[in-house]
């Protein structure tokens, strides 16, 4: 095994499985979770996540979206049900049948495919109806279409409706926010029109992580989340209601110290124009290793030595810090994100930063950067 990284994203499982917790609580007893560990689970890692899911929070359902990771849970030996929440191309389907995933239905010619496939199998496939409410990416519309839909999947008998569901557009922006008041009414008309042809729904979820912070009508049979139990509710002005902890540290190493001057420039492209004496540090990480490039090349924040300084740019496998005045050494850390000291730097600073949620400052970050779990 190659244990030679440059640079870490360090997971404390424990504060995971509280924050896990801590969301159950909030949302009651009649609610279960789905965790959501799209993205390599927004960087955290794929199959070490969902084990951990599955073995210390005992969630029976994972949902994910794309038929490549769902394929590669079950090969990491993950054994509860996974759903594919995203859309499936054609030329995959067959994956569902053969790793026993459950999948999203929502119009007639994947409907029938994944029928035939199943058939040829000797096997039934689960399907959840995905209601198209208001995001305009996938699903089926409440009322004739949804009809039709229904009327064909009667006659299908290697499939298996066991869920309904449907994203919410805005939950981020507001509490009570009214588009999503408005999908939740369209939800409902959609879930009511499929109970009413004699199907069950042992699934019934449109609640994301933003949303089980206000929405408590819309909770379902279960919510799906991933980013509350990380620690972020994903409201777009920072409220969080339940109490939770970030369970992340990423730090990157120091491989260079030196002085600049005046007049001098730093990075590709003379990147920084040093206007007075400096000392500059080096770190072992860059945007080849996935990481939002203005971040470092925006004057992000870093910690050295338990002081809060700021990057100075970055290329593709290095970057400068600013540490004119600030004992350090190399080989010593520098956290981007986590505590050193009485300092930190959180992910919603750095959402506040980069003007993006962690989803694109976390869902990037490659293979070079080394997973430690404790």
């Amino acid at each position: 095994m190659n244990n030679f990284y440059n640079s870490y994203f360090k997971v404390d499982t424990e504060n995971v499985v509280q924050n896990f917790y801590k969301v159950k609580e909030y949302i009651g007893p009649d609610t279960e979770i789905i965790p959501v560990i799209k993205g390599n689970c927004y960087g955290y890692g794929l199959v070490p996540m969902a084990k951990l899911f599955e073995e210390r929070c005992h969630v029976s359902l994972i949902a994910n979206a794309a038929m490549y990771e769902a394929v590669q849970l079950r090969q990491g030996g993950v054994k509860c049900d996974i759903l594919i929440i995203g859309g499936i191309p054609q030329h995959l389907l067959h994956g569902a049948i053969e790793y026993d995933l459950q999948v999203p239905l929502f119009e007639a010619e994947t409907a029938k495919r994944l029928n035939s496939l199943s058939a040829s199998a000797g096997k039934k496939t689960k399907v959840h109806i995905k209601l198209e409410t208001g995001m305009n990416r996938l699903g089926v519309r409440p009322g004739e279409d949804l009809s039709r839909l229904l009327e064909l999947v009667k006659y299908l008998e290697n499939l298996e409706v066991v869920g309904a569901y449907t994203h919410f557009a805005t939950s981020t922006a507001d509490y009570n926010d009214p588009f999503a008041l408005e999908q939740f009414a369209r939800f409902k008309e959609g879930v009511a029109q499929i109970e009413d042809v004699g199907i069950t729904l042992t699934y019934k979820h449109c609640c994301n992580s933003a949303a089980i912070a206000w929405f408590r009508e819309a909770y379902g049979t279960h919510v799906r989340s991933c980013s509350s139990i990380l620690g972020h509710m994903a409201m777009e002005d920072g409220r969080e209601p339940i109490g939770l902890e970030e369970p992340l540290e990423i730090g990157a190493y120091i491989t260079n110290i030196h002085s600049v001057s005046p007049g001098e420039t730093i990075g590709y492209s003379r990147f920084f124009k040093v206007e007075k004496p400096m000392k500059v540090a080096t770190l072992s990480i860059g945007f080849a290793d996935g990481f939002y490039p203005k971040w470092m090349r925006g004057g992000g924040p870093v910690l050295i030595s338990g002081v809060k300084t700021r990057f100075l740019g970055c290329c593709m496998d290095q970057s400068f810090a600013d540490v004119t005045g600030i004992p350090c050494s190399l080989g010593q850390k520098a956290i981007l994100i986590g505590r050193d000291g009485d300092q930190r730097i959180t992910t919603w600073d750095m959402e506040q930063f980069c003007g993006n949620t962690f989803e694109y400052l976390y869902g990037t970050i490659g293979s070079r950067v080394e997973r430690i779990y404790k």
